[in-house]
């Protein structure tokens, strides 16, 4: 059964906008909330002279990719060293016996 909840998510200086979300995520969706405007907020106050709203978000929306595929590389890398390193202790494990 999908729980589902619908939410107005309401970012920067933008209308609200309606997200449909289980509703075991609606923490992690106030958060982001909460996050991507008080970003949106200090760099839109940094680059005021020379950034619309609308390019502030564009940086805010690019910071938040970037970082989502770092960490996506870091768990790949992480779940690759983990493979290598279980094959490497089933091999001394094995030779042991």
């Amino acid at each position: 059964m999908d729980n589902k909840k619908q939410i107005e998510v309401r970012l920067a200086n933008c209308k609200p906008i309606p997200f449909m979300i289980n509703e075991d995520e609606e923490e992690i969706a106030i958060k982001a909330q909460e996050d991507v405007t008080h970003i949106w907020k200090v760099w839109r106050e940094r680059y005021s002279k020379e950034k619309s709203s609308f390019e502030v978000m564009a940086m805010v929306a690019f910071q938040y990719a970037r970082l989502y595929y770092t960490k996506d590389a870091h768990e790949s890398n992480t779940i690759e060293l983990l493979d290598n390193f279980e094959k490497e202790l089933d091999s001394l494990l094995l030779k042991t016996e």
